[in-house]
């Protein structure tokens, strides 16, 4: 049985197309895709087909009977043409018209083609010539029913042709039929034909424009005009990366790395107010580099005075540009992030220039060169100058036997060279017109973009934001260790129960946590440094911390009871009128405040005074203990108190 289509081996065999499947599947029968006019079949080997289902296969289906002679081909029509030609010139022309139509019958095609062809015979005009449509170039859909497609997808951009004819739809059922041209037969609005309707008009460029976003529209002038453009320095700052092509040696870890290189371009002078390597791409030195860019560096590098806050940041979609943290230090600083289009490099050209200088002309001239691609390097070279390296460290690296050029760089030596090259070869090579990069830079800065930012201020706008909630013993928790306040900033008592933020600075190496509480408006406001738990109870750390929490509890207690005061019920009514209506003020009466008076001493006249009339009071009969007395002795004198008669 020869190749055939899966589900006519299937028909044959007796079984479902989806069980053929399975055994295809099962079994792992060989098939093949053959395109069998417009659309690929796949043909599966039948006899292994039959085989595996456990059938014979069935005989060949016995051959269809030949079929009528078809039609005379063109070249017999045209050895024809001459002769009914011939014999239909003299014919009056009904006759002429029945010889044509026992003519075509004959033939084997129609009256009317047959009389097209005879007329472009007599004209002399190419039989078979294929003529262009009339109504080629025209629009079948009326006017207004493709404005109605394309203004809703100026209104929803992101919609689909599907989404589009939904909306008609739901509108207006009657909207999706037309008539094209002057015919009776109403047409309905199909999904391709939506589909054409917008891919015409994206032909037209303002249309294309119209469909961008805001950033699509910044990125579409730039990748249109083929490069980005700044008028003043400081504008516009290019920011990326990329691996270094130099093998240096790092001494504490006893093996050679390629460092990565990630540098801020100014994109007007073409000067770099910051550069910075790293072992590895992450986030700590893309922070690293925006907060030195805004520094001042003249105090450890003298000729380097390029710095300043942009206005603009163009990078690409890496994972360290799109984070949070640097959308949220660029909103901190009022800075505006721009990222290109995908797949699209030449608006980096400028940077991507730098980088081809700083390989091309200075790490080119470096040992331990690995060269633009694998191609290029020479493992045994690269191993010599390791050996060398690792010998000279290991001798404790004495100037006098030093082996260089024949040793790799290490890193703080490459580091080095690396800034010489930047301040001397690119900020001071000349260009056109005569200037260097460091003086279009120093020439046009706008004054206004030379801020100054405090370096703590910055280094906690580009700290990682942990939130943690304060335990009762005023710590908190964080990286498996428990944190308390610094004794000199307070203790975190009084927000027992409460979230704060902890402010991880990895930007510079050896900083302290710090801890902030998060403002209503979304700002921060530190409360001071974190400091590990004392292990022992009775170590000087733990006595601070015992007492910054008893003062702690003492603030406390105190806000605690002038609220109290300020904030009691007992205020009077009036002073809640008059703030909440803004009358006039209503007469106040004066408070009175009852306190004990102190009583002088009494005299020695006024106590014997005293003695002499309480010996004459004891005297008297009627002085003696009520309860001694009884009720009834009460009752006859009438001293005995109201209610307790009965």
């Amino acid at each position: 049985m020869p190749w055939l289509p899966v589900d006519e081996a299937a028909e044959r065999l007796g079984v479902s197309r989806a069980s053929a499947w399975r055994i295809i599947q099962r079994h792992r029968i060989p098939t093949r895709k053959e395109k069998r006019g417009r659309t690929y079949r796949t043909l599966v080997d039948a006899d292994l087909l039959a085989l595996a289902v456990g059938q014979e296969a069935p005989p060949e289906p016995p051959p269809s009977p030949p079929q009528e002679a078809l039609p005379a081909p063109r070249r017999s029509l045209e050895a024809h043409l001459s002769r009914i030609a011939a014999e239909a010139r003299d014919l009056p022309r009904g006759l002429k018209w029945d010889l044509i139509k026992e003519e075509a019958q004959r033939l084997g095609v129609t009256p009317n083609y047959l009389a097209r062809l005879l007329r472009r015979y007599e004209a002399g005009q190419l039989l078979y010539a294929r003529r262009p449509r009339r109504d080629r170039g025209t629009h079948r859909v009326p006017a207004e029913l493709r404005k109605l497609v394309v203004g809703l997808k100026l209104a929803h951009p992101r919609a689909s042709a599907r989404r589009i004819l939904r909306i008609l739809e739901a509108n207006d059922p009657g909207l999706l039929l037309y008539r094209p041209y002057s015919t009776e037969t109403l047409f309905r609005l199909s999904e391709a034909t939506v589909r054409r309707i917008l891919r015409k008009a994206e032909e037209n460029p303002a249309f294309r424009y119209a469909l961008l976003s805001e950033e699509g529209r910044r990125e579409f002038a730039r990748t249109w005009a083929g490069h980005v453009l700044a008028e003043y320095p400081m504008q516009m700052v290019m920011v990326d990366m990329t691996r270094c092509d130099v093998f240096v040696y790092l001494p504490e870890e006893d093996r050679m790395v390629r460092l990565r290189i990630h540098v801020a371009l100014d994109v007007y002078s073409g000067a770099v107010p910051s550069l910075v390597f790293s072992r590895e791409e992450s986030q700590v030195p893309t922070d690293q580099l925006l907060i030195l860019m805004t520094q001042d560096k003249t105090p450890l590098v003298p000729d380097w005075d390029v710095r300043g806050v942009p206005e603009r940041i163009y990078w690409d979609n890496g994972k360290v540009y799109r984070s949070e943290k640097s959308e949220h230090w660029a909103r901190t600083l009022g800075i505006e992030l721009v990222y290109s289009r995908p797949h699209v490099s030449h608006t980096r050209g400028k940077v991507e220039r730098f980088f081809g200088a700083f390989h091309q002309t200075f790490e080119a001239l470096l040992p331990g060169y690995a060269g633009s691609d694998a191609t290029e390097r020479d493992s045994s070279e690269l191993r010599r100058l390791l050996q060398n390296t690792r010998r000279w460290v290991a001798e404790g690296m004495p100037p006098e036997r030093d082996p260089y050029p024949d040793r790799l760089l290490l890193e703080e030596e490459y580091k080095a060279r690396a800034l010489q090259w930047l301040l001397g070869t690119w900020h001071r090579e000349p260009l056109e017109d005569g200037l260097t990069r460091l003086d279009l830079f120093r020439a046009f800065v706008p004054r206004h973009r030379l801020v100054e930012y405090r370096l703590e201020d910055l280094y906690l706008a580009a700290a990682y934001q942990v939130e943690r909630v304060v335990r009762g013993n005023g710590t908190v928790q964080y990286r498996g260790r428990t944190w308390y306040l610094d004794p000199r900033h307070g203790s975190l008592l009084p927000w027992q129960g409460q979230k704060v933020v902890v402010l991880d600075v990895q930007v510079l190496p050896g900083q302290p946590l710090r801890v902030a509480l998060k403002n209503p408006d979304g700002t921060l406001k530190v409360l001071g440094e974190l400091l590990p738990e004392p292990l022992r109870a009775d170590s000087l750390e733990a006595r601070a911390k015992r007492a910054a929490d008893k003062a702690a509890i003492r603030a406390l207690q105190e806000e605690a009871r002038r609220l109290v005061e300020e904030l009691s019920p007992a205020m009077r009514l009036e002073d809640m009128l008059e703030r909440l209506s803004g009358l006039a003020p209503l007469p106040r009466r004066e408070r009175i405040t009852l306190r004990a008076q102190e009583l002088p001493a009494p005299s020695p006249e006024e106590i014997a005074r005293g003695v002499e009339e309480l010996a004459a009071e004891l005297e008297d009969d009627l002085v003696l203990d009520p309860i001694a007395l009884g009720e009834q002795w009460l009752k006859e004198r009438g001293l005995l108190p109201r209610g307790e008669e009965e």
